[in-house]
């Protein structure tokens, strides 16, 4: 029996509703534990921001915790490098819904003393946008099959093996000094529709 296989491909944009902050604490101290507690102590500051502003601390998770040491270039004509201390580097996220009121308080209250920050923006219900990609991944490869069957002469029969592959639903990034910019500047920050797109790989009987 003659098959046929086609893929299909979905896609699916949304306003974002969520953001996500993504931000590192880095303090360097003589001591190794004298460093941690540095960077504890910034990061339980940035929990007092947040708790000022009516954000919930809790929400402010840990992603990466480490120590190592700190070097500089010595002096003299051999290149060498001279261990000066250590430095703590504690990676830290905070969630929200999104509004543009609610990202510049939060940027505000995170922004003040981390050195890096950065923004994603992506939707609550990721399996809604899943589902809609793999519906409309699903409707194109029918619509393909109809019509290779229709130019064949055929008739698309039954569905002998299916496979999906469907990405993330993200937006867009802003990082580093674009990102220290919406507390900087106060802006309204609107990000572009969240897009997610998928594929659905089907083979057909041919009748």
């Amino acid at each position: 029996m003659s098959t046929l296989r086609i893929t299909g491909r979905g896609v699916c944009s949304r306003p974002a509703d969520r953001a996500e902050l993504h931000l590192i604490v880095r303090r360097v101290e003589k001591t190794c534990s004298a460093a941690s507690e540095a960077a504890q102590g910034a990061a339980k500051t940035l929990c007092a921001r947040l708790r000022e502003r009516g954000f919930d601390e809790s929400g402010l998770k840990t992603t990466d915790f480490s120590v190592s040491p700190e070097y500089e270039e010595g002096e003299g004509g051999m290149r060498r490098r001279v261990q000066t201390g250590y430095a703590c580097r504690i990676a830290l996220r905070f969630a929200l819904p999104f509004t543009p009121e609610g990202l510049s308080a939060a940027a505000d209250a995170l922004s003040e003393g981390a050195e890096e920050l950065s923004i994603a923006f992506s939707v609550e219900d990721t399996e809604a946008v899943r589902r809609e990609v793999v519906r409309s991944a699903w409707e194109d490869a029918l619509s393909q099959a109809a019509l290779f069957a229709e130019a064949s002469g055929s008739k698309v029969g039954a569905v002998r093996e299916v496979s999906l592959s469907v990405g993330g639903a993200r937006a867009m990034n802003f990082g580093g000094a674009a990102a220290l910019a919406v507390r900087a500047a106060k802006f309204d920050l609107t990000p572009d529709d969240v897009r997610a797109e998928g594929t659905v790989t089907a083979e057909f009987e041919l009748e």
